[in-house]
């Protein structure tokens, strides 16, 4: 090979790879931004979750009502803090197209507290959402999130699974957790969402 063949290997080689480093960062980059999600969304504090909020922020949850920031904020300020539950997000796929990333995610979340019956359970609720991120001079910011579906399991048995556009059933004390609608519980962490 010549060194000019060695330039234009290498500089087409630079244009296939750059693509995948920058899907890698990205992905890296909005891993990282759920976990201070999480954290922030899991402190209640508005003045840690609205900075990873993009201004125009809004939430769609499975009956298709939506929720902007401050309505976001407001109804988590009403859940008291739950030390006993866990939750994790997996990012499934990130798709980066310029400034906007669109991420499907999976979040896993579980306590044990009383069933009806009154003996002691482990329930969990796994959901699966679509997201957009904005990149701004202060980082990733998540842009919107639209809930896809959630099933709802007991000592690992699932109860019952909802899909959106699917009908969302009241709970049994009326609407489940804050915001409109027929809201399934309260804002589910996003990374919640």
């Amino acid at each position: 090979m010549t060194r000019t063949s060695n330039i234009f290997l290498a500089a087409a080689l630079g244009c296939i790879l750059a693509p995948a480093h920058a899907w890698a960062d990205a992905r890296s980059d909005i891993e990282a931004r759920y976990e201070e999600l999480r954290v922030a969304m899991e402190s209640r504090e508005g003045a840690r979750i609205k900075p990873l909020l993009a201004p125009d922020f809004v939430r769609t949850d499975l009956g298709n009502n939506t929720m902007s920031a401050d309505e976001l904020i407001a109804g988590l300020a009403k859940i008291p803090v739950d030390p006993d539950r866990k939750s994790q997000t997996t990012v499934q796929s990130v798709s980066v197209n310029g400034k906007t990333a669109e991420v499907v995610q999976q979040q896993v979340a579980s306590d044990t507290r009383q069933g009806r019956d009154g003996k002691m359970h482990s329930f969990g609720t796994t959901s699966l959402s679509h997201d957009t991120w904005v990149q701004s001079d202060k980082g990733w910011l998540l842009k919107t999130t639209q809930a896809q579906s959630t099933t709802i399991t007991r000592d690992g048995v699932a109860m019952r699974t909802i899909k959106k556009g699917d009908p969302v059933p009241q709970g049994r004390r009326g609407r489940m957790g804050p915001g409109n609608g027929g809201m399934m519980g309260p804002p589910r962490p996003i990374g919640d969402n």
